[in-house]
């Protein structure tokens, strides 16, 4: 029980200069002597990791679990990344080096294997078992290197592909996005993998929620919503007992739901008290949610989640980081259905980087929304001659399955 001067802290924000006074079980149930002892060495705290899921610390004989849940919550390369989102800079320029086309067989099977090794980790870690990093990485490489290739095709894969489990599909879809995201902004190959690993990871502690909360169809009740919310505090335990997973990655499973005006949760964070990677990742998770079908409800065309998210600038989430998602997916990402102004309809297939109102389409229906006996691929920033006179322009972005239209059925 925890007194004036002792803390209960989970054994996840213990540092060095902290006083253990008191364990979640008999001291002599682990291999320590001291039955209340000063930390003073990190191995020292692997072991209370291993052995507890929460102590009691002393702030009359050491640090105060309050320092360094405040230290917790910023992660080593604030400063760097910080700067670059205000200068609006980049530490990497990426190139692609192969063509959508090219790419698109690669990117098919790093999208299936990572869908396949996912399943497994979260079903092993729903046993009871801790994250196996090794089998993370195994996941986060291949759709790393595909994207740093190039982006599109994976991008498109993620957006078309059929998902039988929104949890588990959303874990790959956050990863990839969070990976097209970061090399858009031109973070390095290390933030990269931090960045996918952390958002593969962060809804890890809904396997200790119940399925049929989960799995709801009808709106949840208050106590239910309370259980979805536990997730954030079984990640982080989940993930702070998993050897070799690093500070950083917690962090975003403790922050991607924390808001920019304060009202996200669990600790209510203002504006940059919520470290980059978790604004990022907030914003991730809030668009493939949206555009996810989910047991409560139908998805929303990507553009509609954009311009969504582009409203709660400066509300729910930080501005810059709201224009730096919009100008990576485009105005009407990749996959999206469109409407032109002359009222076909179109698909986007790939995205012009330095026009993102004009990507590369594919007409589908003609005026009179009738197919088009031959599909045609048009780049909207250089179109053929004979649309000199009227050239096409978009109009509007669709629902997902406007006028019978299934995506998948043009590249897939």
């Amino acid at each position: 029980m925890e007194t004036q001067t002792e803390k209960k802290i989970s054994t996840l924000y213990l540092t060095e200069g902290m006083y253990v006074s008191s364990l979640d079980r008999p001291w002599l149930d682990t291999p320590f002597l001291m039955q209340g002892f000063l930390i003073k060495d990190p191995d020292e705290i692997m072991l209370l990791k291993k052995y507890c899921e929460y102590v009691y610390i002393d702030t009359t004989k050491g640090a105060d679990a309050s320092q360094y849940v405040h230290e917790a919550s910023k992660l080593k390369s604030n400063d760097r990344l910080e700067k670059c989102l205000v200068d609006n800079t980049k530490l990497v320029e990426y190139v692609d080096t192969k063509t959508t086309t090219e790419e698109m067989p690669v990117a098919r099977m790093a999208v299936d294997e990572a869908s396949n090794r996912v399943v497994t980790l979260m079903e092993s870690v729903k046993a009871g078992k801790s994250v196996d990093v090794k089998q993370v990485k195994g996941v986060v490489e291949p759709i790393l290197e595909s994207i740093i290739r190039n982006p599109e095709a994976l991008m498109w894969l993620t957006q078309m592909r059929h998902k039988d489990s929104y949890t588990y599909s959303h874990s790959v879809d956050n990863c990839a996005l969070a990976i097209a995201f970061g090399r858009h902004m031109g973070l390095p190959k290390d933030d990269l993998n931090t960045l996918a690993m952390g958002l593969l990871l962060m809804d890890i502690g809904k396997m200790k929620v119940p399925a049929e909360v989960l799995n709801k169809t009808e709106p949840l009740t208050e106590a239910e919503f309370n259980l979805v919310r536990e997730h954030v505090n079984h990640s982080v335990e989940i993930l702070g007992k998993s050897e070799g997973v690093d500070i950083d990655i917690v962090n975003i499973a403790l922050t991607h739901h924390e808001r920019f005006d304060g009202s996200g949760y669990p600790n209510g964070l203002v504006g940059v008290q919520t470290p980059v990677y978790g604004r990022i990742a907030g914003i991730i998770d809030c668009y493939d949610a949206m555009t996810s079908k989910r047991p409560y409800g139908d998805p929303v065309s990507p553009y509609t989640a954009l311009q969504e998210i582009y409203n709660w600038r400066n509300k729910y989430f930080q501005e810059e980081l709201v224009e730096q998602f919009l100008q990576c997916l485009g105005v009407f990402p990749t996959g999206s259905l469109v409407e032109m102004h002359s009222g076909e309809v179109a698909i986007v297939m790939a995205q012009n980087k330095t026009r993102r109102m004009s990507p590369q389409i594919m007409l589908l229906l003609d005026k009179d929304k009738k197919p088009y006996e031959e599909y045609q691929m048009i780049d909207l920033v250089n179109q053929p001659s004979s649309y000199d006179d009227d050239p096409l322009t978009i109009y509007r972005g669709l629902d997902p399955g406007a006028y019978g239209l299934d995506p998948t059925e043009f590249y897939l």
